[in-house]
């Protein structure tokens, strides 16, 4: 009788050490900034689309304030849809998890179609928790500072971060219709203005053949 082979099993990865995981590190830098280089103009489209957005967002912060939220309900209520298709079709489900799938998706749904149906009262009680959280981790982020060697700039951003949730708390809700608009339109200017600059290096580089590694 011929002998049953057993299958061979899979070669375990061993986990790379730091060498490796730098020189990993370089290679995926490397590669990303040849994609950058061979599509720059696409990011520069990208990056300055955006910042003119951030530009006018700062001029039209309630708009901006609702859409977020609507955007923020759609994208809840999409992911609350998908929970209960998973949690009804997916096979290998026990049914705890699938009943704890529903609960979950359910507040998703309820969550989400509230933000679309009371956007103003959405802004208002998201302002709040954002400037509380701001409050608490500027005061954890301020002790932080202290107890670490060096804890200056700790000490100073929990101090900003603090600062910022004082004031948002201290004038919510007036501020309600203005806060997260602040916030998208910032972001959308930093994102924007971060592109732009990654766009020009990415063509300086190109076309300077001396400064590619």
């Amino acid at each position: 009788m011929d002998e049953v082979k057993e299958p061979e099993k899979p070669e375990e990865k061993k986990p790379m050490d730091q060498e490796e995981y730098q020189k990993y590190q370089e290679e995926m830098a490397k590669k990303k900034m040849a994609s950058v280089m061979a599509h720059w103009q696409w990011y520069l489209l990208l990056g300055v689309v955006l910042l003119i957005l951030g530009i006018v967002g700062l001029g039209i912060l309630p708009f901006v304030t609702l859409a977020s939220i609507a955007v923020f309900g759609v994208f809840l209520i999409i992911g609350g849809s998908v929970m209960i298709v998973m949690a009804l079709f997916a096979s290998g489900e026990t049914g705890g998890t699938r009943v704890l799938q529903l609960l979950l998706a359910a507040l998703y749904l309820l969550v989400g179609f509230a933000m679309i149906g009371e956007p103003l009262l959405s802004a208002q009680i998201l302002t709040f928790i954002l400037g509380a959280a701001y409050f608490v981790f500027g005061i954890v982020k301020v002790l932080m500072g202290f107890k670490t060697p060096g804890g200056g700039l700790i000490i100073f951003s929990g101090a900003i971060d603090f600062l910022i949730g004082v004031l948002i708390l201290a004038n919510w809700p007036e501020w309600s219709p203005w806060v997260i608009g602040i916030f998208v339109a910032v972001e959308l200017i930093v994102v924007g203005a971060s592109f732009i600059a990654l766009s020009l290096q990415a063509r300086s580089i190109k076309n300077n053949p001396e400064l590619q590694v």
